[in-house]
């Protein structure tokens, strides 16, 4: 992996970070019964959200394409093949799968929406992104910068 490879990875990391900046300030106070009250800020809430995971799944595949690991097929087995690769633990990249599966609800079929789910994600999960940038930079130091 080059230093314009890490390079590109920690412009999404900033790019990441700014994101969850935003979701963090528009998470105060919000919850299920109060969601949907402001249209045009849930919607961003979701946009917010959908770019966050597109940003774990742009990493992965730079990753990945930098690997000897087969190319996936799906979303869900881009993050799965990051623990393959010893990038992220097992259970972790399980957590991750499911995120990515619902960033597919977000694209493809908001009929599905579960204002239960981007909550949660809002209230419990914007952590895993921050972890997600942890693990990837630890990846990252003990395999390339040495």
């Amino acid at each position: 992996m080059t230093k314009d490879i890490i390079s590109l990875i920690n412009r999404k990391f900033k790019e990441l970070e700014q994101n969850l900046i935003y979701l963090k300030q528009v998470s105060y106070g919000i919850s299920k019964e109060n969601i949907k009250e402001d249209i045009i800020k849930y919607w961003g809430i979701e946009r917010g959200i959908q770019i966050c995971i597109e940003i774990v799944l742009d990493i992965a595949n730079i990753i990945i394409s930098y690997s000897d690991c087969h190319r996936p097929s799906s979303y869900r087995e881009t993050i799965l093949s990051l623990s393959e690769l010893g990038v992220i633990p097992n259970s972790f990249a399980k957590e991750l799968a499911k995120m990515v599966g619902f960033r597919n609800i977000l694209v493809h079929d908001y009929v599905k929406e579960d204002e239960d789910i981007i909550v949660d994600i809002l209230s419990n999960r914007l952590e895993d992104f921050i972890k997600y940038m942890n693990y990837i930079n630890n990846w990252i130091k003990e395999n390339y910068d040495k």
